[in-house]
């Protein structure tokens, strides 16, 4: 079982989710990209979310909670991103984009690069929401919830996509989480987790990969291929959580400390990466493993140092 305070093996999955994401944003256009990557990358966060959910929480300490370490980076980093961006505009001589700043506070579906990965983080958090007043109501709400959200999103997925701050999308959202926390629930009847989630990852990322389910693009309310999509997104999700936590006792303690530094910096990394891969576009550098490399470990740079500064409260 995992560890009671962090888990090594979590943050693992933390940091491969990371950089899938980043990989996904630079061959966004890539077989591999869109039917390896976009199958699971995302819908991962979520399930990990709803694998480490504590149920004694009321609502408004889950709203405090997640305002403190959601939407306050979220609203830091926005300001960040927007002065590094306007600023290397003004630099190549460009005129004041007025139509990207007027989007700002719609947020989701509405922004785009460099700004392409911040729908994620207020998608979580009114996920967040919702799952905590759900559940409150009734344990079993979670998942009416968020089968309400992907048949919302199979039926009229702009119109989801289009609800300011992605807080449309996140009500489909609550079904990983809803997932991961029945995974949790069930966690101690695995003995075997390594196998288990071999047999669930790969014949699942086979389906993907093959283009029998399509791929997700959960920023656009598009849940892929009804119903199935999202099965194989759990499945390769809670596949990779149970490989990781049946290797985690073998990891060497310099790996440990690795894969934590990382996972600590993963929403600033999340939010900056698009950024970078806004300005190496604007200077001409095609999608490389050298501007997949920059996109990755330049916000990792900063992040971490960042991190051990008086900053580190208002940016994680």
């Amino acid at each position: 079982m995992v560890a009671s305070q962090r888990s090594v093996a979590v943050d693992l999955v933390r940091v491969i989710g990371v950089v899938a994401i980043v990989a996904g944003h630079v061959w966004d256009q890539r077989h591999f990209a869109q039917a390896g990557l976009y199958t699971w990358h995302v819908p991962v966060f979520f399930l990990l979310t709803g694998y480490l959910w504590k149920s004694d929480r009321t609502t408004g300490f889950e709203i405090r909670r997640r305002a403190r370490t959601l939407l306050v980076p979220y609203l830091s980093w926005l300001i960040i991103v927007t002065v590094v961006w306007y600023t290397v505009r003004a630099a190549r001589g460009e005129p004041f984009d007025t139509h990207l700043l007027t989007q700002l506070p719609l947020g989701g579906n509405s922004i785009s690069r460099p700004y392409s990965a911040f729908w994620f983080v207020t998608a979580l958090f009114f996920a967040a929401i919702y799952m905590r007043f759900s559940e409150r109501l009734h344990p079993a709400l979670p998942w009416f919830v968020g089968g309400i959200g992907v048949i919302w999103c199979i039926g009229a997925p702009h119109a989801v996509a289009m609800i300011p701050e992605s807080a449309g999308t996140a009500i489909a959202a609550v079904i990983f989480l809803a997932i991961g926390r029945s995974v949790r629930a069930a966690r101690d009847s695995i003995t075997r987790p390594a196998l288990t989630g071999v047999v669930l990852l790969l014949p699942a990322w086979w389906v993907g990969w093959s283009g029998a389910t399509a791929t997700l693009n959960m920023k656009g309310g598009n849940l892929g291929t009804p119903v199935a999509s999202v099965i194989v997104a759990a499945a390769i999700s809670v596949g990779l959580l149970l490989i990781a936590e049946g290797i985690e006792q073998y990891l060497p303690q310099w790996s440990r400390t690795v894969i934590l530094e990382i996972a600590a910096c993963a929403i600033p990394i999340i939010l900056l990466h698009t950024l970078s891969l806004a300005i190496t576009e604007r200077y001409g550098l095609p999608s490389s493993k050298w501007t997949f490399l920059i996109a990755l470990f330049v916000p990792l740079a900063v992040a971490a140092v960042l991190r051990r500064t008086p900053a580190r409260r208002i940016l994680f």
